[in-house]
Parts: structure tokens; C-alpha cells; sequence
């Protein structure tokens, strides 16, 4: 709407802010998303059945696969695994879309099926 007294349009062909950072953010993240969320979908194929309540990936990261596990001896156990589980990634993805994986312990009381 044109200003009336000058009839200059207020907004001078600005965006909204809103709608840019949102489209942004779309195409910055995109590809890691699926990416994940294809790592996340196919997690119980990928790991031996010891690991599927034991293990799950929470993040994906510059190539760095970030998988969070119940307790150290599950951490120490599914080290040894890395590389099988690399190579069915790769398999999955595309060799190099995960470079590292980093193990964590779970951090609070205890581990249950409902925080996967």
C-alpha cells in the first residue's frame, strides 16, 4: 500500500525477515536431515540385534555421526563394530557422507526404550 502523501510504496521492496530466515534455513539444513534421517530409519537394519535397544544415532554433524548408548561396556563393545557399521552406511548413503562416528554414554538414570 502506497504511502498517500508521498506515494511511495513504506515497505521500499523489503522481505519479510521471517519468510527469508525460513528459506534459508531450509536449504542450509536439507541434506543433513534426510541424510539423518535415513541413518535414523535404518539404525535396527544396520546394527546387530544386541545393539537395536542399546544404541541409537542423535546427530549428524560435519560428517560426524554422533551415537548416543546405554552404559560405557555397550560404548566399549560397539567401538569394535564401527567399522561394519560404516561400511553398511556407506552402502546406504554414499561412501564419505559419514567420516567419524563419535560414541556417548546416555546421560540420566537409566535408559528406556521410550527416549528412543
Amino acid at each position: 500500500m502506497k504511502n498517500p502523501w508521498t506515494g511511495k510504496d513504506p515497505d521500499r521492496g523489503l522481505n519479510n525477515l521471517g519468510t527469508t530466515l525460513e528459506s534459508v534455513l531450509e536449504r542450509v539444513t536439507e541434506g543433513r536431515l534426510a541424510t539423518f534421517e535415513v541413518i535414523k530409519g535404518a539404525w535396527p537394519e544396520i546394527v546387530s540385534e544386541a545393539w537395536r535397544e542399546r544404541s541409537r544415532p542423535v546427530r549428524l554433524e560435519k560428517g560426524v555421526l554422533t551415537i548416543e548408548v546405554s552404559d560405557g561396556g555397550a560404548a566399549s563393545r560397539l567401538r569394535l563394530e564401527q567399522g561394519k557399521i560404516r561400511t553398511a552406511l556407506d552402502e546406504r548413503l554414499g561412501c564419505g557422507e559419514v567420516a567419524q562416528i563419535r560414541l556417548r554414554v546416555a546421560r540420566g538414570r537409566g535408559w528406556s526404550k521410550s527416549t528412543q
